[in-house]
């Protein structure tokens, strides 16, 4: 099965580093490119966002196709791209999150570690719980607006 799924909860050094889980690591999966590195930048909705390089790329084609004179364009790519950082994982499968990042993310000891699908997200716990608090709509009321899953219909 491809992909990242799980939830993990580490704790930071004074360094800042993490034991990044063994399960969401890019060698864990059979076909990794480049073993354990991985784009670590800003993520959507206050968290940090790694992705692995395969993915990565295809994020960087899809903005290259993109009008650059459209200003919104340019702004997204620039603060995307300027925080990016090329992260791998040293022998003990620790991870380590530039100051800059933990800054942006609010990141402290405790940190929660997601996987989504195809990329992983870095979060502090409380703002987590606080953005799926805020969350207007119920699961099942995203779910049926988002997915419409009928495995009868061949296409």
């Amino acid at each position: 099965m491809d992909g990242f799924y799980g939830e993990y909860n580490v704790l930071m050094d004074e360094k800042g580093r993490i034991s990044f889980p063994a399960r969401l690591r890019p060698s864990y999966y059979e076909g990794a490119q480049e073993p354990d590195n991985l784009i670590l930048t800003r993520g959507l909705d206050g968290c940090l966002a790694l992705y692995p390089i395969k993915q990565w790329e295809l994020i960087q084609h899809k903005l290259g196709s993109l009008n650059f004179t459209r200003k919104d364009v340019r702004t997204f790519s620039r603060l995307l791209n300027a925080a990016a950082v090329l992260i791998t994982l040293d022998r003990q499968g620790r991870l380590l999150i530039p100051q800059k990042l933990q800054k942006m993310a609010s990141l402290d000891k405790e940190i929660l570690v997601i996987g989504n699908y195809r990329w992983i997200e870095l979060w502090n716990p409380q703002i987590y719980a606080q953005k799926a608090e805020q969350t207007d709509r119920s699961f099942e009321d995203v779910a049926e607006g988002l997915l419409d899953i009928d495995d009868s219909r061949k296409e």
